[in-house]
């Protein structure tokens, strides 16, 4: 028996990926098979621990005379630790700073746990000492098991936790001390350490025994009678339950994503901060990754609730489908509500709630903005029991008082996303949006994304008059703007003022002089793939006129508009058409504004530019993702910027206007200082203002 034993452990790999196996039965049983005692040093402990190993602990301890001992340090804030060694110097109760109370509840994996803990407590075999560093915090990850042949050490970066056992991606090394003299120092280095810990002996920590009141607690926090009888039963209950957590499926973070290293690290500085209190905005520039961070946040918020509804809304249709290809990557297949009306979507979420009584997991469900803003819908979250959370896409658009008026409390968790989350001309609705889901918390600039996730970029500017015409349009509507400026704190008086401003506008927006310069600027440069036109969507007009220059010149085009994302297996087609390179250039309106993800397109003509600063942020960021297929490197931007035929007082805004995107849109280019560049153009506006 022996030799079988010892020849199992000298058989033992020395290196394990916890994610990868079964780290329970391939190394923690076999070793405690072999031992009659162990010692654990740890940091980040959990007391669910006892349940992932519950196999290999019932084979140590079905041994009467088997004992364990555990160091930890519970992963606590500093205010936390302070409040717990003064519970201890008092003599009071330490419990709630080593369990989760929250979940224990009849037949919960908690419960469970505090149950085999109580036995093993009163029978003497296993003892348990807090360690709380004076600076810093104990952060050791050791195992020592004490087998007949010698001491066995399991050590790396996995914390004594569920997680770190079962599902980080983590190591962990197998050093057997009769192994050779470099394993035996190993071993015996850990073991002092312990030791010293263990007897107080070290300036450096305190290390304190459970006191009467915690070991009370711990003897109270269930039910089950104390006895030998049930030892058996109680670790089978374990198991099982061990078995049913494997089988539930969750929100995973792919092994693939590095989230903390490198162009993206960015992302695990917001995680971060995100999850100290699972509430708050993220201000992340588009290309910057903010699905996956926010996907990550998910996975980890909601990591120990076995039941659980992740609620992803997003501003359009279209984007349902794209939200959901990166769900998958987090082994969850999400419920796409694309074209499922209010009442169906409160039927799916009943079923939800039935199946998820009997099978525990998470689900995801992916809806449009104007869904989460219906009452019937809402009214069906708040009778969930289970954990939920919301990430809001594009969240500036929830600042509406469709929403802030009235938003959904029953979200335990929030996490809004936005490149530009405060709305603009609205620091009421940024108010109340931010009252829900949390301030700002972290920010990762667009000019900060430029050349680590999103390419740099070229800009150009193209100057256009507007017609005799159009000069007239815009005077007669300032005029009428001007004359109703006395009364604007009237609200109706305000509403005309607004449908003035968006009229005049448009003719800036749609001056019929771009295109002429549009045609001309193409009809030099004959390579044009990866393309893309932005329209204004204050009419047909413009986006026709450039269709239109487009089949004159013998381009391949197609227009995205909403009557093409409606049609799902139409709009793959083109994408996959456009970045094979079988269509020349992409014309759209607002539809391709935020969210879409093309990229491909390395060149864009912006046709219509408001002056809305989100707007820019958006195209921008459309045109600069990287694209490793067609080896993009750089984009070019070509802007048409208006000058009025008569300057004077009244088109001063028009030419404000103008000269603000120009000189942003050259903050952040790469031939910003360059005299072919916009610099040029810039000096010219800036003239004309002075000398208004």
């Amino acid at each position: 028996m022996v030799s079988k034993e010892i020849s199992e452990i000298n058989g033992l790999p020395p290196v394990y990926f916890p994610n990868e196996i079964n780290i329970a039965s391939e190394l923690f049983t076999p070793v405690a098979a072999a031992s009659h005692s162990f010692e654990c040093l740890s940091g980040y402990f959990s007391s669910k621990v006892f349940a992932e190993l519950a196999e290999p602990l019932s084979i140590l301890f079905n041994d009467p005379d088997a004992k364990g001992r555990f160091l930890i340090s519970p992963n606590l804030d500093d205010s936390d630790k302070t409040a717990l060694y003064e519970a201890y110097k008092s003599e009071n109760s330490m419990f709630r700073y080593l369990f989760d109370t929250n979940c224990i509840t009849p037949d919960s994996l908690a419960t469970s746990t505090l149950d085999v803990i109580k036995y093993l407590i009163s029978t003497k075999r296993l003892d348990i000492k807090i360690v709380l560093m004076k600076k810093g915090m104990m952060h050791a990850k050791i195992w020592i098991f004490n087998t007949t042949f010698g001491k066995v050490a399991i050590h790396g970066s996995s914390n004594a936790t569920s997680s770190g056992l079962m599902r980080n991606f983590e190591q962990l090394v197998l050093s057997r001390s009769w192994e050779s003299k470099h394993s035996k120092d190993i071993v015996d280095a850990f073991k002092a350490r312990f030791d010293s810990f263990w007897l107080g002996e070290r300036d450096d920590s305190y290390s304190f025994s459970l006191n009467d009141k915690t070991v009370l607690d711990i003897f109270s926090s269930t039910d089950t009678p104390m006895n030998s009888d049930n030892h058996s039963e109680l670790l089978e209950k374990l198991k099982s339950h061990m078995e049913n957590q494997k089988s539930i499926q969750k929100l995973e973070t792919p092994t693939w994503l590095d989230y903390k290293n490198g162009d993206y690290a960015h992302q695990g500085a917001a995680i971060q901060l995100w999850l100290t209190n699972k509430k708050g905005t993220l201000e992340i520039a588009t290309g910057g990754g903010k699905t996956l961070t926010s996907l990550v946040c998910a996975s980890i918020a909601l990591r120990e609730a076995n039941s659980a509804i992740l609620v992803i809304a997003v501003p359009s249709k279209p984007l349902i489908k794209q939200w959901g290809l990166d769900v998958t990557n987090f082994g969850i297949n999400p419920i796409d509500t694309e074209g499922v009306s209010s009442k169906d979507i409160r039927k799916i979420l009943k079923g939800i709630f039935r199946r998820q009584k009997y099978i525990p997991g998470h689900n995801v469900v992916i809806m449009t903005h104007d869904a989460l803003k219906n009452p019937d819908i809402i009214s069906v979250f708040g009778k969930y029991s289970g954990k939920l959370m919301l990430i809001g896409d594009e969240a500036h658009n929830l600042g509406a008082g469709s929403f802030v008026n009235n938003p959904p409390t029953c979200f335990q968790y929030r996490l809004a996303l936005s490149a530009t989350p405060q709305r603009q001309y609205d620091d009421v609705g940024t108010e109340k949006l931010f009252d829900f889901f949390g301030e700002v918390i972290f920010r990762f600039s667009l000019k900060e994304a430029i050349g680590k996730c999103l390419v740099p970029f070229d800009y150009y500017v193209h100057k256009v008059y507007l017609t005799s015409e159009e000069q007239d349009d815009w005077n007669e509507l300032t005029d009428k703007i001007n004359t109703l400026l006395w009364n604007q704190d009237d609200s109706e008086t305000k509403k005309q003022i607004d449908l003035l401003r968006i009229r005049r506008k448009a003719i800036a927006e749609g001056a019929k002089n771009k295109i002429s310069s549009f045609k001309n600027l193409l009809a030099d440069k004959k390579t044009q793939n990866y393309s893309l036109a932005f329209c204004s969507s204050k009419g047909p007009t413009q986006l026709d006129d450039v269709n239109t220059v487009l089949r004159d010149l013998n381009y391949s085009y197609h227009q995205v508009t909403s009557e093409e994302t409606k049609n799902k297996k139409l709009m793959k087609s083109l994408v996959d058409s456009y970045s094979s390179g079988n269509i020349d250039i992409l014309t759209s309106k607002k539809v391709l504004d935020e969210g879409f993800n093309i990229p491909p397109i390395k060149l864009a003509y912006f046709l219509a530019s408001s002056a809305v600063h989100r707007t820019w942020v958006q195209r921008l960021g459309r045109v600069l993702r990287q694209s490793k297929n067609t080896g993009k490197v750089y984009a070019v931007i070509h802007d048409f910027v208006v000058l009025p035929t008569e300057v004077n007082t009244s088109t001063k805004t028009l030419i404000k206007n103008e000269l603000e995107r120009m000189q942003w849109f050259t903050e952040h280019s790469r031939n910003g200082i360059e005299q072919r560049g916009s610099i040029p153009v810039i000096n010219e506006y800036l003239d004309i203002l002075e000398n208004l």
